[in-house]
């Protein structure tokens, strides 16, 4: 392996959605908050989202109105 070409780690302290901090190694220096983890995201829980598909496409149309394609 060469030297000197990869990130140094350190101990950060990640908190989960339920309050709960886990001890993990990162390259990022400072302390993480997540916002969607194995507690509440749809692909664990089995959870369907309900989506207006309606709204989606609102959103879509409402991001990129002033663009010409």
């Amino acid at each position: 392996m060469k030297k000197n070409i990869h990130p140094a780690y350190h101990e950060i302290n990640v908190t989960m959605t339920d309050g709960k901090t886990v001890k993990m190694y990162s390259s990022v220096k400072k302390d993480q908050v997540l916002s969607i983890d194995n507690l509440n995201h749809t692909a664990w829980t089995g959870q369907k989202q309900a989506v207006d598909k309606g709204q989606q496409a609102d959103k879509f149309k409402k991001k990129f109105d002033g663009f010409k394609f």
